[in-house]
């Protein structure tokens, strides 16, 4: 029986997918022109419609790392089987999914709720003079509640994508359920050929909900480590995979508002924005897989050290924005060329995201994991 290995360069490419998500949401407080492609939203003359609208602006290309994110969720929840054969791998990744996710969530929302009550979320008031209050200037102006705060925590985040408290916890409902769509997928026809049957249908339909990625993502997990001998070989073709890599980052640029794109090489295709991005990631997790030449840089000790946190990281990421940044604006927009401050607060802010999520990570999440595995442990074996 093969053993399952980490994979380095695949958590890799999970970071640069928080830093393009990290990345999103500071453009969006601070230089929302690169977004909106509206010149009154500019704070330059050029540089952020050229970039905006152009391939570049996949450096900030937080929508397409919310896919990646999800496809490589769906490729994990069942790498351990194919690899394998186990098919307990399945249920027990089910169950210990809930109790990973949940203690990190509610660390994040009691933060969230104390903060707002020492009204520290100064978005609004900065958005007003940044220009970006349609953006970012209503997000958690509201009277806050303990009692709601932790039950969006515990339940509504994954029952229902609730994030009132805390912005990208929208993600979770997908993150929970989509593990749990691959995992009975695949107990139930993991070993026979009519799960190709199944993702086809799968993929019908969630072709319009994010639950599609979760479909991909098991799909190059088996046609990865299971594949028809066909496949075998257009996989061992370096220059396709180039190709096919290229071709999914290019999908992935495409700007994020769909619109004003005269001009550009995007004006000649439809706008299915978030139906490119999904298809994007899954051809960048598959040749990912199948360059070699990759896996030294997406593996690399950085990477792999900043993974560690990069749930932590992504949890905490837009509470970070909404105060410190927004406060550190606040403090010195008078007193400094706006260009200069927003890379201060970008590497200011960023720093402290890590940091948090450095102290998540040791104080809550391995603890949480712990927990988890030891329940999935108790009740695979009842």
């Amino acid at each position: 029986m093969k053993q399952a290995q980490k994979l380095d360069f695949v958590d890799g490419l999970k970071v640069l997918s928080c830093l393009m998500i990290f990345n999103f949401h500071f453009i969006n407080f601070f230089y929302c022109g690169f977004y909106s492609l509206l010149p009154a939203d500019f704070h330059t003359q050029v540089v952020e419609m050229f970039v905006g609208s152009s391939p570049l602006n996949l450096i900030m290309g937080g929508k397409f790392g919310v896919r990646i994110f999800m496809t490589i969720s769906g490729f994990f929840a069942g790498y351990r089987f194919f690899v394998t054969g186990d098919k307990s791998s399945l249920s027990s990744g089910v169950v210990k999914k809930y109790f990973r996710l949940v203690f990190p969530i509610i660390t994040a929302n009691i933060a969230i709720y104390a903060m707002m009550k020492l009204g520290l979320f100064l978005n609004d008031d900065a958005s007003v003079i940044i220009g970006s209050q349609v953006f970012v200037g209503n997000y958690n102006q509201f009277v806050p509640s303990l009692f709601a705060a932790i039950w969006e925590a515990v339940w509504g985040c994954f029952a229902t994508g609730a994030n009132q408290y805390n912005g990208p916890l929208w993600f979770i409902y997908y993150e929970f359920f989509g593990t749990i769509l691959v995992a009975a997928i695949l107990s139930l026809l993991g070993n026979s050929k009519a799960r190709y049957a199944a993702y086809v249908l799968g993929a019908v339909l969630t072709i319009r909900s994010d639950f599609l990625p979760f479909i991909l993502g098991a799909v190059v997990c088996d046609l990865t480590y299971r594949p028809p001998i066909w496949l075998s070989k257009i996989s061992e073709k370096k220059w396709l995979m180039w190709l096919l890599l290229l071709l999914g980052v290019f999908l992935g640029s495409y700007p994020p508002i769909g619109e004003r794109l005269e001009g550009t090489v995007y004006a000649y295709i439809p706008a299915k924005v978030i139906l490119y991005y999904i298809i994007g990631a899954s051809c960048v997790l598959y040749a990912v897989l199948h360059l070699k030449a990759t896996h030294k840089v997406l593996g690399s000790r950085v990477l792999t050290w900043l993974n560690t946190y990069s749930y932590g990281f992504y949890l905490t990421h837009f509470l970070v924005l909404c105060t410190f940044s927004c406060g550190f604006y606040l403090a010195f927009y008078q007193h400094m060329n706006y260009h200069l401050l927003a890379v201060l607060n970008y590497i200011l802010s960023f720093g402290l995201t890590v940091f948090i999520s450095f102290l998540i990570h040791k104080f809550v999440e391995i603890p949480g994991m712990k927990l988890a595995n030891g329940i999935a442990k108790k009740l695979c074996n009842d």
